[in-house]
């Protein structure tokens, strides 16, 4: 069962390393949840917590260590009110992607999520599990956030992730888990999706071992209809978005988009999202694709956790067909008025009809016709992102040692345990 403790606070006060500041914001202001003055009000004594010293601190926040599934089950209200928070909320936050990671990707790993608690109400959440590996000489036990393959795969298919910390809160959150580190057994941490200019508490500054290199997510603002967001684009782009839906038409190809929503619907279509997916990843193409679901507990991750968000509205699939014949697909998130454009696939003999395009076309026109204002391209950069005038925000994931001479050892580990950030 997990195990509620008010925090033993006994070392120095901690500072914080730099001022707060958020670079390329997913949202403007005003569309940033929890910024409401209740929300505000809710978060204040929080914010206040990170000039008080921790013998003050302690008395206010008590860290829950939530072990079992039962206690996991139990944390989905309060888990998803936290993602709700976040500064761009997406489905790869929310605990049903989460519950359902861990049913395929849990083996030989044990659960450590941290709940925080302050006068009773969840305010905070880091989302981690304990993975011990056995090295010659050595144990080495790591901390990794839900979402972490490993293996060399990284966060694999969870393109967003982070520790559910909002953003009023965030520093007093961290300085609570510092010393929750402080006092605890571990070799090895690795804090995920920190943007650029993010602060640490101090104690966790001087043991970075290693910062990743930056992940580019591009995202936009969109607006209310089509014709607007294409007048808004660059003369290429725009020239682009207008003449190869005509292409088809004129070379006597016209096709149809076909969206799948219902739970049903998005089991129905999977087969042809890995097939698709596959067949653009063997091609032979300037531009190399990966296959990413060329494992078998990916493929039945997605089955399970695809359906679940469908029930929420949160997943649709959207098909491109020429005479009945499938030739494109792409999948996308929603939550609340943002699309996460995910993974798609298209038959490579059609790829001098940009039928990728006209899948992403598709998937846009679909998303804003019922409300969606926020496009996010998911992780990496590049020019078929770029192209529709985006924003950037970078994000990396940080790697703390308990010890400095950790470190060393850390980067003399086999690469397949290395690609940690």
């Amino acid at each position: 069962m997990g195990s509620l403790a008010s925090l033993p606070w006994s070392s120095p006060p901690t500072r914080t390393t730099a001022a707060r500041h958020r670079s390329s914001p997913g949202r403007p202001p005003a569309m940033l949840p929890g910024r409401t003055r209740a929300g505000w009000r809710r978060c204040a004594e929080a914010m206040a917590l990170t000039r008080l010293a921790p013998e003050a601190v302690s008395s206010a926040v008590a860290i829950r260590e939530v072990t079992t599934l039962a206690d996991f089950d139990a944390m989905q209200t309060d888990w998803n009110q936290l993602v709700d928070q976040l500064e761009v909320p997406s489905p790869f936050q929310t605990w049903e992607w989460n519950r359902a990671w861990w049913n395929h990707f849990g083996e030989g790993r044990a659960l450590l999520i941290l709940e925080f608690r302050q006068a009773g109400r969840v305010v905070g959440i880091a989302p981690f599990f304990r993975r011990r590996l056995l090295t010659p000489g050595l144990g080495l036990s790591m901390l990794l956030p839900l979402g972490w393959e490993g293996n060399g795969l990284a966060n694999g298919l969870t393109e967003q992730w982070e520790l559910l910390f909002p953003t009023d809160c965030r520093m007093a959150l961290l300085e609570s888990l510092a010393v929750w580190l402080q006092a605890r057994p571990w070799s090895t941490v690795l804090i995920p999706g920190f943007a650029e200019r993010d602060p640490l508490p101090e104690w966790m500054t001087r043991r970075i071992a290693y910062r990743g290199k930056g992940v580019v997510f591009d995202y936009r603002r969109v607006p209310t209809s089509w014709e607007a967001l294409v007048a808004s684009l660059n003369k290429s782009m725009r020239d682009n978005v207008r003449y190869y839906p005509r292409l088809m038409v004129r070379r006597g190809q016209p096709y149809s988009f076909e969206v799948a929503s219902t739970p049903a619907e998005i089991s129905a279509a999977l087969p042809l999202l890995f097939n698709l997916h596959r067949e653009r990843a063997e091609a032979s193409m300037r531009i190399a694709h990966d296959d990413y679901f060329d494992h078998p507990n990916r493929r039945a991750f997605i089955r399970e956790v695809a359906p679940r968000l469908a029930q929420l509205g949160q997943v649709r699939i959207g098909t491109i067909r020429v005479a009945k014949e499938p030739i494109a697909v792409q999948m996308w998130l929603e939550k609340d008025d943002t699309m996460f454009l995910y993974y798609s696939g298209f038959l490579p003999s059609w790829r001098a009809h940009s039928v990728a395009l006209l899948a992403t076309i598709g998937a846009f026109q679909d998303a804003m016709r019922r409300g969606i204002r926020q496009i996010e391209f998911l992780a990496g950069g590049g020019h078929p992102k770029e192209r529709w005038d985006t924003e950037q925000r970078v994000h990396s994931n940080i790697w703390l040692v308990r010890r400095p001479r950790m470190t060393r050892f850390l980067f003399n580990l086999p690469i397949h345990y290395r690609q940690l950030a």
